[in-house]
């Protein structure tokens, strides 16, 4: 190899470390390393470049307190692995975590840092650089959240067979072994999901339905599979639309008037909750009502859809909710985030403005990636929605148990919980390279892997064959397509009596491991249509 061609490689590593500044990321060191992607943000301002400058890094737009706290799912399962005297004992995971903005660009900027580190460990460079403060390679990486996010992600991390296990990214084509070689998930696919939205409509006897899908490869794959069941079903489609969050006022508007002009009651929509927003904020203007919404699970419990002021169109709601699980004190770890305690966690003083609308003074004036941030800070301005409100300085004492935030809603772990086992299955990966014994190993040979220099191939390959028992007494192993087969739950939103805000009301389930036929149960006595009425 040449030098040229490391030197691109070091200033690759170099470039994308600059563009994430100290504030921009979680880290912490450790003697194996664990990536991270989270959605920190809803999005990204709209930014015109008309290249006569330099391009400047897109700003991260509307804050999500749910992302924040999957990150701390992540960190919590990392701390508790730390501790264990018998998982990985005398070893050290530590991790570095980005954002993805919920955008592939976000994504694939991070996942570079990873695949860029990865690549200089595996050249020997120590002729060219004396790098004292190494850091290790990234084995294995959690996330991303969004479907469209972590197929351009499995792209990348697949070259180098660097194991995904993805917390949240549902959609069938994933499951795609050729093109997709070292992606995992703790979340089931969405084959199951979109026979089970047949199956609730088939349950009902409506047979004329509308169907909206993101564009992206979450909603087409999930909608394309629904209209293969609904035509096993003889179930009609009056319309199929498409959106997205960057869908501009028109396509909107052109989208609503179909919805409006439909007879159709019911609409299946397979989409995110950033990407359905803009279209529900423009029925709720038009006051369209009377329907009944089909939700996908990665909406069925969106804090941007399901808000009060929304309730009397989207009332209806019926929709799809992954297995909760236990951690047992994660909830005493949420509560004990503060940016001056949570050194190792650069993201905990954006939250702390955003949960108490203050702002804290940035301390690392002289770096070049804080400064425009920290102007508009020292001025008061929260940087964090993108909007110019004044905000008086936080007083570092706030109680954060004092406020309602997405980020303290542990009643259901559902993503979080798929966090925290994705972390625990690659721990267990590791552990089973820690305690192979020669001759009986997965490689060459019955070969064992060397923990002290484990490659993230090597982890891969004991994802693939990994069996462990979680902390809910449950099986935990990745079929050949890497996913794990699970249940959902069915919601239904109501108004809660107490403080007007949206509840999800479970009112059954459908297991995917029972026959044809007896999968779906439905307790009716339990769903309120349009938020108040017992009649279907």
């Amino acid at each position: 190899m040449t030098l040229h061609s490391c030197c691109f490689i070091l200033l690759l590593f170099t470039w994308n470390a600059a563009a994430y500044g100290p504030n921009q990321r979680a880290q912490k060191k450790g003697d194996i390393i664990l990536g991270g992607l989270f959605p920190i943000h809803f999005g990204v301002a709209a930014k015109d470049q008309d290249l006569k400058s330099r391009p400047e890094s897109v700003e991260c737009i509307r804050y999500n307190f749910r992302g924040f706290r999957w990150l701390q799912a992540m960190i919590f399962a990392i701390e508790e692995i730390n501790s264990s005297p018998t998982l990985l004992p005398n070893m050290t995971l530590g991790y570095r975590i980005f954002d993805t903005c919920n955008t592939v660009s976000k994504a694939l900027e991070a996942t570079l840092s990873f695949v860029a580190q990865n690549k200089i460990d595996s050249l020997n460079l120590d002729e060219f650089c004396n790098c004292s403060e190494h850091i290790p390679s990234t084995i294995a990486v959690v996330g991303a959240t969004g479907s469209g996010i972590s197929t351009a992600v499995a792209n990348l991390l697949g070259l180098f067979y660097i194991p995904q296990v993805s917390y949240a990214s549902s959609s069938r084509l994933l499951s795609n072994k050729n093109q997709f070689k070292s992606f995992l998930r703790t979340i089931p696919n969405d084959e199951h999901q979109a026979t089970a939205m047949a199956d609730i409509i088939e349950y009902f006897r409506w047979n004329w339905v509308g169907t909206i899908a993101a564009d992206d490869d979450y909603g087409r794959p999930g909608i394309e599979k629904f209209r293969e069941e609904a035509e096993e079903r003889d179930i009609c489609i009056d319309f199929s639309e498409l959106i997205s969050q960057y869908s501009d006022e028109e396509e909107i508007q052109q989208v609503v008037e179909v919805i409006q002009n439909s007879t159709a009651r019911v609409i299946v929509v397979f989409s995110s909750g950033p990407d359905l927003e803009p279209l529900i904020k423009e029925i709720v203007r038009r006051n369209i009502t009377g329907k009944i919404w089909l939700a996908s699970e990665a909406w069925a419990s969106s804090s941007l859809i399901a808000m009060p002021e929304f309730f009397r169109v989207i009332g209806s709601t019926i929709g799809f909710a992954l297995k909760a699980g236990q951690i047992p004190g994660f909830r005493e770890f949420l509560q004990k985030v503060h940016p001056k305690k949570s050194t190792n966690n650069g993201f905990a003083k954006e939250f702390w403005e955003e949960t108490f609308n203050c702002y804290l003074p940035d301390e690392s004036k002289n770096s070049p990636a804080s400064a425009s941030f920290h102007k508009g800070h020292e001025e008061g301005l929260g940087a964090g929605n993108g909007t110019a409100a004044f905000r008086p300085p936080c007083t570092g004492d706030e109680n954060i148990t004092s406020v309602e935030t997405p980020y303290m809603d542990y009643t259901h772990l559902r993503i979080s919980y798929n966090v925290y086992l994705a972390v625990y299955s690659i721990a267990h990966a590791l552990q089973d390279i820690y305690t192979c014994t020669p001759g009986k190993g997965l490689f060459t040979n019955g070969s064992c892997a060397d923990i002290k220099k484990v490659e993230a191939w090597q982890v891969l390959k004991h994802l693939r064959h990994l069996n462990f028992t979680n902390n809910m007494g449950e099986q935990v192993d990745f079929d050949e397509f890497g996913d794990l087969v699970g249940n959902y739950s069915i919601i239904n939103w109501h108004l809660s009596p107490e403080d007007g805000s949206v509840v999800f009301e479970e009112v059954g389930h459908y297991n995917v491991y029972a026959k044809k036929g007896e999968r779906l149960f439905i307790n009716e006595n339990k769903i309120l249509w349009s938020g108040f009425s017992k009649e279907v």
